[in-house]
């Protein structure tokens, strides 16, 4: 999916994804997502909080402070590697960037 500027609505919520939250952290455009950009990607993706949480290895009780409104005195702002990861096991955004050389790994002792 391209990651120009696309909204996202989900299938059981009206909410749609700001589609700044979907850019790489280095677009000067970027914006980190709240609390109703996690759970619109929830409702859209047909999945519980649990399955996510075990999709990004974390406990249920931690997707909970991320999806926890602001105000709430357990809220926590999801990491930016852990939204990022969750769009591109959902398929919302492509892994890999293109325009950079991959990585050369030396895997010799």
């Amino acid at each position: 999916m391209s990651e120009e500027h696309p909204i996202y609505r989900t299938a059981n919520s009206e909410t749609a994804i700001n589609p700044r939250a979907l850019l790489r952290s280095d677009d000067p455009a970027y914006q980190r997502p709240t609390y109703q950009d996690l759970r619109a990607l929830k409702d859209r993706s047909g999945e519980t909080g649990g399955s996510l949480a075990q999709r990004l290895a974390v406990d249920p009780r931690t997707w909970r402070k991320w999806t926890a409104p602001p105000e709430a005195k357990n809220a926590q702002q999801i990491p930016y590697a852990a939204w990022r990861l969750l769009l591109v096991e959902l398929g919302v955004v492509e892994g890999r960037d293109e325009s950079r050389e991959p990585v050369k790994l030396n895997t010799t002792g």
